[in-house]
């Protein structure tokens, strides 16, 4: 185990009165529970500077949300970072490695998949409320963390310069995917379509139900968690990335395809649900809700596809053909979601 003296000092704990171990299933950051004196719990976590490059930028878009929250939501359970010493918020140790503390919430429970409607309507508020509490917030004022993350246009454009660059051996490997993903490009230019007439909101842009907090009893939601990637974007982010990761009980990478399902009564709760809580909810954006979720599919499906084509820089990998079968994976579950009408609808 590391040795957390300074980093507990410079929190303003006393390290003979804690003990730190390992906390949650995060593969981004390293996380750790502090159990201090007086029963006081504090969560440690080391930044991945390797995928945020300037953890200021989530700081400084932390305190911009805190601000609005504490004038206009002051009720908003929202996650607190823990000041330093000196009144900074951020830790660096002589390893150059960035640290901060947040506040721990106790009575709470997380869920890596969703088990029923209920739960998947409460996720699809929680999310929602997000957004509303930070309506009327300057958007300008939040920096992009990750520029272009759910650009569909620059996710094609990536696809398309690996199919330029990808070994013989690798474009035939994935020839039948390729195929798939091509009949599926309507969905980029109907993007592009829309994309310019939708409303720019702060959004979670990772939005699942495992960024979600519950309260013991699971009927309600204590706080929305993972705040790293909270940027300005469109509700197609938070309501795409919850289609694509809660209507199917089946992971992304699960190579029997006989295995994707979609359930159609999960996917219903969390457009309806988010719909009904976004206060200033568009025409266009409740036009296009379930839109989000083709569109996130198939983007995944791109950057998995491109990442194999590419040999694997990106995604961790556990055996060569993994990116792949992920792939195959969204392209399946695409295909599922567009028998349903509500998706099909879109077709240009």
């Amino acid at each position: 185990m590391q040795n957390f003296k300074k980093h507990l000092e410079a929190f303003g704990l006393k390290p003979e009165d804690c003990v730190v171990t390992p906390f949650g299933s995060g593969h981004i950051n390293k996380t750790f529970k502090v159990t201090a004196a007086f029963a006081q719990h504090f969560v440690l976590q080391q930044i991945n500077t390797a995928v945020f490059k300037n953890p200021n930028l989530i700081l400084e878009n932390w305190l911009n949300a805190r601000q609005h929250l504490s004038h206009f939501a002051p009720s908003y359970k929202f996650l607190e970072y823990k000041p330093l010493l000196n009144g900074k918020w951020l830790f660096e140790d002589s390893d150059g490695t960035v640290w901060r503390m947040l506040n721990f919430i106790d009575q709470s429970i997380t869920k890596e998949t969703v088990e029923n409607v209920a739960q998947a309507r409460l996720t699809a508020k929680a999310f929602a409320r997000f957004s509303n509490s930070l309506l009327g917030a300057d958007v300008r004022g939040f920096n992009l963390i990750l520029p272009r993350f759910h650009d569909l246009s620059f996710r094609q454009k990536q696809f398309d310069q690996a199919l330029g660059s990808a070994s013989a051996e690798r474009l035939l490997q994935a020839n039948e995917t390729i195929l798939q993903l091509n009949a599926n490009r309507w969905l980029t230019t109907y993007f592009e379509k829309i994309i310019p007439f939708l409303p720019i909101r702060i959004v979670h842009m990772d939005a699942k139900i495992s960024n979600v907090l519950f309260n013991n009893a699971l009927d309600d939601v204590s706080c929305i968690i993972d705040l790293d990637t909270m940027m300005p974007g469109t509700i197609l982010s938070d309501v795409g990335d919850m289609i694509r990761s809660m209507v199917c009980e089946a992971a992304e990478d699960e190579s029997d395809l006989s295995k994707i399902q979609v359930r159609t009564d999960i996917l219903q709760a969390i457009i309806e649900s988010y719909s009904a809580e976004i206060a200033d909810i568009q025409a266009v954006e409740k036009e296009n809700l379930a839109f989000g979720g083709i569109m996130l599919v198939y983007m995944q499906a791109l950057r998995f596809v491109t990442d194999f084509l590419e040999n694997d820089h990106y995604y961790s990998i556990k055996y060569p053909s993994h990116n792949l079968v992920r792939g195959q994976n969204q392209c399946n579950l695409l295909q599922k979601l567009l028998q349903i009408p509500v998706m099909a609808d879109y077709h240009l």
